[in-house]
């Protein structure tokens, strides 16, 4: 192929595993379909790159012969490219790859901001992982019941203690079904659940009864 530009051959190279063409003398870049996106997803910026023109008129595709349409890479980022609408290939003129990849990654202001926010998900996030533990839960249950069975040595106490375990570990495990759930009365047949509840607080409330056993007892004795 030959450098719609320049009109020289092009000579393949490797590029960050996939196999491209530039040009020697305007070291412009044709990359088929599918390679700018697994370059630009791999690349990481360096230093920053001199602006150039976005694309020229005119140009052919070296591959198809057709005339290549500009494109604003990812509809927004400024960079524009020129593709073929054939065979979806770019060219790239010499310095805008690097500015994709710097839009891609963003700036250092960009960056500190994301790695803000993503510390204050995670400080929302690992507490609601928390709340919705099966693996605590489960761990907790458990250990009621091996001490009902180590203390009272009964079927019947171990089967009783676990039906009155499924209300809270349901709400735990499933908070978000659990509080979609209306028309509910739980036998007591007034007041009936009439809206749906916050998985969260339905997480709370089955922690609340998970737990009750360990601080009513304390509760009643601080009382006394």
């Amino acid at each position: 192929m030959d450098c719609p530009t320049c009109h020289k051959p092009l000579s393949s190279e490797s590029l960050l595993g996939q196999t491209v063409d530039r040009c020697g003398d305007c070291d412009g870049l044709w990359l088929d379909d599918t390679e700018l996106g697994l370059i630009v997803r791999q690349a990481r910026p360096t230093v920053d790159p001199v602006r150039t023109i976005s694309c020229r008129d005119g140009v052919t595709c070296p591959k198809c012969e057709e005339l290549l349409t500009p494109f604003n890479y990812a509809y927004d980022s400024g960079v524009f490219v020129a593709t073929c609408t054939s065979c979806r290939g770019a060219w790239l003129e010499s310095g805008q790859l690097e500015l994709i990849v710097r839009y891609r990654y963003g700036s250092s202001s960009t960056r500190r901001f994301e790695n803000a926010l993503v510390d204050e998900m995670w400080s929302y996030r690992f507490p609601r992982m928390l709340l919705r533990s099966r693996l605590l839960s489960s761990a907790i249950a458990l250990g009621y019941l091996l001490l009902d069975i180590g203390f009272n040595a009964s079927v019947a106490s171990a089967f009783s203690l676990l039906l009155s375990l499924l209300l809270p570990m349901a709400c735990i495990w499933f908070p978000d079904a659990m509080g979609n759930l209306k028309g509910v009365s739980f036998g007591l047949g007034r007041p009936k659940i009439t809206h749906s509840t916050p998985g969260d607080f339905v997480a709370i409330g089955g922690w609340l009864l998970l737990l009750s056993p360990v601080f009513v007892p304390l509760i009643t004795q601080s009382v006394a």
